[in-house]
Order: C-alpha cells, then structure tokens, then sequence
C-alpha cells in the first residue's frame, strides 16, 4: 500500500511541477522522464505517437565560413511529427494545444517550440505538430520525446512517447 501512494504522490508532485512550468523553463531531466504515455485531458485519455528523422538527401550546400562544428556533420537537422491521439476515437478537444516538446537522447535534451502547420479539424480524433531544427543526433539512434499539453483551463501536463528511433531520409 505504501507503493501505491508513493506512486501517487511522485505523480501529484508531477503534476503540480508541470502546471507551473513555463515554455522557457527548464523542466529536469527526471521529470521529463517519469512522464505518462497515455493522460486524460477534458475526459479525453490521449497518448503520443511520434516519426523521428534526418534528412541526408542531396540539396543546398552551405557557406562553410559560417558553419559551426555541428553543421559540419553531413546531413540536415532532426524533424519530428508528433501526433496526440484521442483513444477510442473520441475528439480532441479544441482548446488543447501543444506548446512544448523535449527530445532526449540518454542525458542530452532537446527543447523546440511545435507548431501546428495544418489547419486543425473541428471533428478531429489527433492534434498534429511539427519540430524542425533539431540536433544532428545519428541516425538509428533511440530517443525519448515528451510533450507538454495546456488544456482550456490553462492546465499542463507531460505526455511522453518513448523509444523512438531516428530514421533517415535518403
């Protein structure tokens, strides 16, 4: 039983932090590792699906004068697709945005700003956004992602998807 509310209480604690927490803060690492998969917001349970990838396909090649060390490195930056899917197809409530996502490759995190770059359906069953400029980690290498989710309240939560792996576009 003594578990059970420790579990409880790490998760309140959670809670509590996440509700606090703004864009520009930094969360801890064990926070964003002890986010749940699946959440329910407005009655809604949703949880994190995510595509992961870099892009290695011939394009543009930049000024080398104004490269730094990791722009050296062939390839373009990490993008990432996230999906919040309402379960049992029910609707996404409107209000619910997305204003921040982590990528974590073991200690080294990644913060970006999503965007929604589609117009959001009234009747929608997921909420997609997009991350771009991302680190130019290997590919196949395996990543965690958590999101932080703002009701119509106002409230946050973290959601996390976990053992991603980054793909590679060739």
């Amino acid at each position: 039983m003594s578990r059970f509310v420790s579990i409880i209480v790490r998760f309140a604690a959670l809670a509590c932090f996440a509700a606090s927490t703004h864009a520009e803060t930094p969360v801890p690492l064990e926070a964003l590792r002890e986010a749940p998969q699946s959440i329910r917001v407005d009655g809604v349970v949703v949880h994190l699906k995510a595509a992961v990838w870099r892009d290695f396909m011939p394009g543009l090649v930049s000024n080398p004068d104004t490269q730094s060390e990791e722009s050296a490195v062939p390839g373009r930056p990490m993008t990432a697709e996230l999906r919040i899917i309402a379960r049992k197809g029910l609707r996404i409530p409107q209000e619910m945005r997305v204003d921040a996502a982590w990528v974590i490759l073991r200690d080294r995190i990644w913060q970006s700003h999503p965007s929604e770059e589609q117009p959001r359906i009234l009747a929608a069953h997921e909420v997609v956004v997009t991350i771009r400029n991302g680190p130019k980690w290997p590919p196949q290498a395996i990543v965690d992602i958590v999101v932080r989710i703002v009701d119509g309240n106002g409230a946050t939560f973290l959601l996390a998807s976990r053992g991603q792996k980054i793909h590679a576009a060739m």
